[in-house]
């Protein structure tokens, strides 16, 4: 009897062991999968800002200045500055708030309006290695003083007018130094911890990203310029596209893009409004090359916070406009297809802002679906009008999302590809019984074969009911 006692202890105690790694191990996993969610969100953000000091396709606004703002709000410092190397010295290149850590601007008063720090700053010139910032540039590593005012880092400033906390973060460019960001913080404004020193971080791989831009637009030839804004908008185009598609049990969901040379600002996104319901977007941001792509992260970011308190497609895409109607110019405006899938009861509600018409296979007959909806940031709320339409999903059903790159796509002739060609090339392909991933192949292939010198991005989703 005790050898039967202490084998169930044993078991029992490795029972209890499994379940307490599992435990840890999930939650890392949820802690990991916040961290990964809330650096997307910073991203979303940090683009929408940038996007906005974008007044032209040949100049960029006070972009560091904006950048830095933008660093103060998200880890509530009272001062932020942003250098960049110049010849192996650190000039400054944005400001935000009162920021005193510099020989230029330690004795001015907190209550001076910031557009003085900003002049006192603008004659600010460290060498690599000489005093706190350009020792933070040469050790290329990131420091937290919690105690700035006791911290021998600072000792060449006056103790009783430094700030209470500093932290700083070197800024790289493929392994290169480029430039040192400083937050300063006192107590009235909050604290710095080590999370916060790790948002910093990550935040100076976004200021990278605008001091190539910057560079591809003040320092570069016109052909050179255009090359470097290309391969940025390509990333930022790239960073908009989901890197998986989401398996939603009833509803198997397909996607595929075919990009031009030329980049635009063609875009989608699936995103869990609930544990039954997924949106799934399509949009189409007016005109080409960076602009495009930014207003595009800017709507991406309108619909995600949007959907964080969804209520009706309409609902959403009234607050889209309202958001892109006030933040954009008259000019700038983004066609979007939106899809809600309900696995719950097998339903799909369908909306569209000026997208191309939705095209559906049921029962080996097709059908298209264009209800009225306006173009998102082109009339304000009032004049604006989003009908949407719900259908029963039954097996088999097959819909299409697709962008104008594919109806729009020219043969030799200057004919249209059109909605009547793709509509019987879908029709076709599902009578076939072929798979999801071969139809959108199949559909790629023909508009490939229609114009062999591609002129815009092509992009389709497809969503059957299993």
């Amino acid at each position: 009897m005790n050898n039967v006692n202490i084998t169930l202890g044993i078991l029992s105690l490795i029972f209890l062991i499994t379940i307490l790694v599992l435990v840890m191990a999930w939650r890392r996993r949820g802690l990991h999968l916040a961290q990964v969610t809330r650096q997307q969100t910073e991203i979303d953000h940090f683009l929408d800002l940038f996007s906005r000091s974008l007044r032209s396709n040949d100049k960029l606004s006070d972009s560091m200045d904006q950048a830095a703002e933008h660093i103060a709000e998200l880890i509530v410092a009272q001062a932020v500055c942003i250098y960049r190397v110049d010849n192996d010295r650190l000039l400054v290149a944005g400001v935000s708030g009162a920021y005193r850590l510099s020989q230029q601007t330690i004795m001015m008063d907190l209550d001076c309006p910031v557009e003085q720090y900003k002049s006192a700053l603008a004659n600010e010139d460290i060498a690599i290695g000489e005093g706190f910032i350009g020792r933070t540039a040469a050790r290329r590593r990131s420091i937290f003083l919690p105690d700035a005012r006791h911290d021998e880092h600072l000792s060449e400033f006056p103790m009783e007018m430094l700030p209470e906390q500093v932290m700083a973060v070197p800024v790289f460019r493929n392994e290169e130094l480029s430039g040192v960001i400083c937050a300063t913080c006192n107590s009235n404004w909050g604290r710095f911890d080590n999370d916060k020193l790790a948002q910093l971080q990550f935040a100076a791989t976004q200021v990278r990203l605008i001091q190539d831009l910057e560079d591809s637009y003040k320092v570069r030839s016109a052909q050179e310029r255009l090359n470097q804004e290309l391969g940025f908008a390509r990333k930022l185009q790239g960073s908009l596209l989901p890197e998986s598609v989401p398996d939603w049990e009833k509803f198997a969901v397909y996607a595929k893009t075919n990009s031009a040379k030329e980049v635009n600002g063609d875009f989608y996104d699936f995103v869990r409004v609930d544990d039954d319901r997924l949106l799934i977007v399509m949009g189409d941001a007016c005109g080409k090359g960076v602009p495009a792509c930014l207003l595009a992260s800017m709507t991406r970011s309108f619909i995600r916070a949007a959907a964080d308190h969804f209520t009706t497609l309409e609902a959403l895409l009234r607050e889209v406009n309202r958001n892109l109607y006030r933040d954009t110019d008259a000019e700038r405006f983004v066609t979007l297809g939106c899809c809600l899938l309900d696995k719950k009861h097998g339903l799909m509600e369908y909306a569209r802002a000026g997208h191309t018409e939705l095209i559906y296979f049921i029962r080996n007959h097709i059908r298209r679906l264009f209800p009225d909806g306006t173009a998102l940031g082109i009339l304000p709320d009032e004049f604006a009008t989003f009908d949407t339409i719900c259908l029963q999903m039954s097996p088999g059903m097959s819909v299409l999302l697709y962008s104008d790159g594919l109806t729009e796509a020219l043969n030799l002739q200057g004919d249209e590809f059109g909605v009547n060609r793709l509509a019987d090339q879908f029709e076709d392909k599902c009578s076939s019984d072929l798979g999801p991933e071969e139809v959108l192949d199949g559909l790629m292939e023909a508009v490939s074969s229609f114009e062999p010198e591609q002129h815009d991005d092509r992009t389709a989703i497809l969503i059957r009911r299993r």
